[in-house]
This record gives C-alpha cells, sequence and structure tokens, in this order.
C-alpha cells in the first residue's frame, strides 16, 4: 500500500508573496514518465497506447460541450483533445493546465487565439486563487487519477469546484477502482491475469466520491460508458489470445475494433474501468 504522505513546501516569488506547493507520493516519478512518453512516443500515444479508444473517450467530453462557453481543463497533457474541442465547438475561451511543462510547451504551440491558453499547473497547488475567473466547464481526462491519495484527489475535485459557474459542469473521464476490481473477479474465473493499475495512477473509489459531502459540487451521474468495450476486450478477447490463439492481445486485433465500434452500446454496465464522473455546482 502506498503511504499517505505529503509535505508542503514554500516557494519565494518575484513579488514577494509566498506558495504552498503540494510533494505527494511518487510526484516525481509521475512528472519524469510523462516527460518520457513525450520523447519517445508520436503525438497520439503519447498519453495513451490505445489511441482508437482515446477517440471514444473524447468523445464523452465533447459531446457535452457547448459552443460559446469558457472550458477549464485539467491534465492538457500535450493537447490532442485541445485540438479536437478547437475543430468542434465555436467561440469558446479555454484555459489547459498540467504540472509537466514539457507538455505545456507543446500546446502553446497550437494555438494563436488570444481567448486559448496554456500554464504550467499541479491540480494538487489549486486554491481559491488560482485563476480569475470561473468556467462553463471543467474537464479532465485520465488527469486526477494520477495524484496517488485518496483525500488529496477528493479535496482537488472540491478545490476545482470553485471555479465552476453556477451552471456549469464538471466531466471527469477517469478510471474506476471498482469497475476493474469486478473485471478481474470475471478474469479470475478464466485464469487471466489479474490488471493492475500502473504505478502512476489511482483509480477512483465509486463508493468514496458518492459518499464525500462536497461542499460545492453534486455528483450528478457516473456513466459506464466503456462497459461493453471492457467486457469485450479484457475478458471475450483475452479468454481467445490465450486460450485459442495462444497469443498476447494486441490493440489492432480485429475484436479490438469490434469493441471500439460497439464501446457506446451499453448492453453491460459493471465492467467499464474507465467512466464519466459528472459533477454540477451546488
Amino acid at each position: 500500500m502506498l503511504a499517505k504522505k505529503y509535505h508542503l513546501f514554500i516557494k519565494n516569488l518575484k513579488n514577494n508573496q509566498i506558495k504552498l506547493i503540494m510533494e505527494y507520493k511518487l510526484k516525481k516519478e509521475n512528472h519524469d514518465f510523462w516527460v518520457e512518453r513525450l520523447k519517445s512516443n508520436p503525438e497520439r500515444q503519447v498519453c495513451t497506447n490505445d489511441v482508437a479508444f482515446d477517440d471514444v473517450e473524447d468523445n464523452e467530453i465533447l459531446k457535452r460541450l457547448k459552443d460559446n462557453s469558457s472550458i477549464l481543463e485539467i491534465g492538457c497533457g500535450n493537447g490532442v483533445l485541445y485540438s479536437k474541442i478547437s475543430k468542434k465547438i465555436k467561440n469558446f475561451s479555454y484555459l489547459g493546465t498540467d504540472f509537466v511543462e514539457d507538455l505545456v510547451k507543446v500546446c502553446k504551440k497550437k494555438t494563436s487565439s488570444k481567448d486559448h491558453k496554456f500554464i504550467q499547473q499541479d491540480m494538487t497547488d489549486i486554491n481559491i486563487d488560482s485563476f480569475d475567473q470561473k468556467y462553463d466547464f471543467i474537464i479532465s481526462k485520465r488527469a486526477i487519477q494520477n495524484v496517488l491519495e485518496q483525500k488529496l484527489q477528493l479535496q482537488t475535485i472540491e478545490n476545482l469546484g470553485h471555479f465552476l459557474k453556477e451552471d456549469g459542469v464538471m466531466i471527469l473521464v477517469e478510471s474506476s477502482a471498482d469497475a476493474q476490481n469486478r473485471l478481474n473477479f470475471e478474469r479470475k474465473k478464466y485464469n487471466l491475469h489479474e490488471i493492475i493499475p500502473p504505478f502512476h495512477n489511482l483509480f477512483f473509489d465509486d463508493e468514496k466520491i458518492k459518499d464525500y459531502n462536497f461542499n460545492n459540487l453534486k455528483l450528478m451521474e457516473i456513466s459506464p460508458f466503456a462497459s461493453d468495450f471492457y467486457y469485450i476486450t479484457r475478458l471475450i478477447y483475452a479468454r481467445y489470445a490465450k486460450e485459442f490463439l495462444n497469443e498476447k492481445t494486441s490493440y489492432d486485433h480485429p475484436l479490438e475494433k469490434i469493441a471500439i465500434s460497439m464501446a457506446s452500446n451499453n448492453n453491460t454496465k459493471k465492467f467499464s474501468q474507465i467512466q464519466t464522473y459528472i459533477f454540477e455546482k451546488k
């Protein structure tokens, strides 16, 4: 089990103010992991190896955004989602944040709009003074799960809620520990290996999210939009590869492509390792 330890450090700023800097478990290792991913992968594979499913995740956010809105993206990575937003949404203002400066530098090259900005910002350092406006939409995609401390994850969501407009919506596409446990329970029946989160992720505890008393947010929905996809790829295809093909699974296999085409059917509900957590202002 990861130790639940983090410390506050004080950093001097040019205007002689002080800023509290949060240090938490494996923060440096997490940072270095993403720097290396940026150096060694093509653009679409910096933040994920499964490019086809990445599009499905992005659509979970894109379908909820509206024209003429303001958007704050937490964990903007190398700007893949931002580029899609730019093509789909009209007349929007945007602020993208990421705690990896190398990623932010890549993002800045993707826009010339004065209404679209990117900054280096650790989400755990966000407080009521971090931004000078409130937003119609606050979004993240597999970003908050990089904080390896559950209470700090919840507090980060709480702090972000301060910057949501009264009729705003927070859309978090993040990984679920509960759904992964259900997948692993089924996989064990067929002698498939346990799926373990990468070292830099702490998947969401759905019950803790449901039970947490957010001061300025209300959890409206947890959408298991990818349950069919995970059922097909992590159970059916995984069995087929092991029992009949005697090979490792591949993102290029036809069953992966079939699963992508059926990802939004929602015939199953409990296997969605990636889910959409939707909050509104309380």
